[in-house]
């Protein structure tokens, strides 16, 4: 006999959202640490990015604490759009982060009053230190962010998925700059992080709309609900008019099912409630109201 998988705890994204301030908190604290001892403009701008990381993160864990409230009268179905509008506000903020690097790389290419690093040695270990502690980070929001189809979540592990590719610059700018006494390295690897950014920022965005747009279905969670269906033939000959809406990690599903005529209201009410709760079984956090036509 399989055996069912744990329940996932119910503030499972606030949780995961609280731990990320703390980590980014962190970061700032280290990296300005770092620049006061290395004097490295590489590592002020990722300290400066890492202020702004938490001020994202507070937007983030707001939302989420949002969307965790109960449906209310004035809010029917429930507050889970406040993680889209995080989301939205996360593609600004990969966006800014993007086009920040393209400049500040450029200007530091062409700068030839830059006299050095002091130190580069130590600012590389931070650099590492920090690239780790954020590469545990993105994989934290992201299995978060799959296990509860936060989307807030999900636009915050590709935000910081965006300052990990930052650090690497930061790492190459002060390697080559102090191994190699040349700036074309920095700058290739500067421009070329500075293109994965700003795509992360157009993923970021795409996903924020949809979900704003109310987007159906994904194609996995439609053939769930098809196979869901399919099971309880021939009682059942199908259904149509499906429809659903996302608000944030909350899916809102409706649909027709296709029963015989000779079927009584209350043969009719139960086989519609074992359809929905078979297609909750493989969704999850879905509301779904099942209506019964008969043929």
């Amino acid at each position: 006999m399989t055996t069912p998988p744990d329940p996932l705890p119910k503030n499972l994204r606030s949780l995961t959202a609280k731990t990320t301030v703390k980590v980014a908190l962190g970061l700032v604290v280290i990296k300005g640490i770092t620049f006061l001892v290395t004097n490295s403009s590489g590592i002020l701008g990722s300290a400066a990015d890492s202020l702004f990381d938490v001020c994202a993160s507070l937007l983030v864990l707001w939302a989420i604490l949002e969307a965790e409230r109960p449906a209310d009268a004035d809010h029917p179905w429930g507050h889970g759009k406040a993680e889209g509008l995080a989301s939205l506000f996360q593609g600004i903020l990969i966006l800014a982060t993007g086009l920040t690097l393209v400049t500040h790389t450029v200007s530091r290419f062409f700068d030839t009053s830059d006299s050095g690093f002091i130190f580069a040695p130590i600012g590389i270990a931070v650099m590492i230190i920090s690239s780790a502690a954020t590469l545990w980070l993105v994989r934290n929001l992201k299995r978060a962010a799959e296990k509860t189809n936060s989307p807030a979540l999900s636009a915050d592990s590709k935000h910081y998925t965006s300052d990990l590719l930052i650090n690497l610059s930061v790492i190459i700018g002060l390697s080559t700059g102090h191994f190699l006494d040349a700036r074309w390295p920095d700058l290739v690897v500067g421009l070329c992080i500075a293109l994965i950014i700003l795509n992360c920022a157009r993923e970021t965005f795409l996903s924020a709309i949809e979900m704003l747009m109310d987007r159906g279905l994904k194609a996995k969670e439609s053939r769930s609900i098809l196979e869901s269906v399919q099971n309880f033939a021939p009682r059942v000959s199908g259904f149509h008019d499906l429809r659903s809406r996302r608000s944030g990690a909350d899916i809102f599903i409706e649909l027709h099912l296709d029963l015989a005529r000779d079927l009584s209201f209350v043969e009719a009410h139960d086989l519609s409630e074992d359809v929905g709760e078979a297609i909750s079984r493989k969704l999850t956090n879905a509301t779904i109201t099942v209506h019964a036509d008969p043929l």
